[in-house]
């Protein structure tokens, strides 16, 4: 098991339900795919440095979860394409001491 630090920015249209809604649906992805415990933390609307399909700002929550390294390619699979997740990435990280 590995740690993965996971960023996501949402589509700036949603409503604060359904960022709720969204976050929670990508936890649970990550959790079916594997992953041990799932951290996240919403931080907020953010202006984006460029536009992204067709947006310019975007809702960013970050991911914490720790899971087999095998296992980071069937997540993004199964996240290329949901709808409401303008873009994302997920990166290997340190364990905090």
């Amino acid at each position: 098991m590995r740690n993965y630090e996971a960023m996501f920015i949402f589509h700036p249209g949603l409503k604060d339900e359904q960022l709720e809604k969204e976050a929670g649906t990508v936890e649970e992805i990550i959790k079916t795919s594997g992953a041990g415990s799932v951290r996240y933390q919403l931080l907020g609307k953010k202006v984006l440095a460029y536009p992204v399909e067709k947006q310019k700002e975007g809702y960013y929550v970050n991911y914490e979860f720790s899971i087999a390294p095998d296992r980071i390619e069937h997540i993004k699979d199964k996240l290329k394409h949901h709808g409401n997740v303008l873009r994302f990435m997920i990166i290997s990280r340190e364990k905090r001491k």
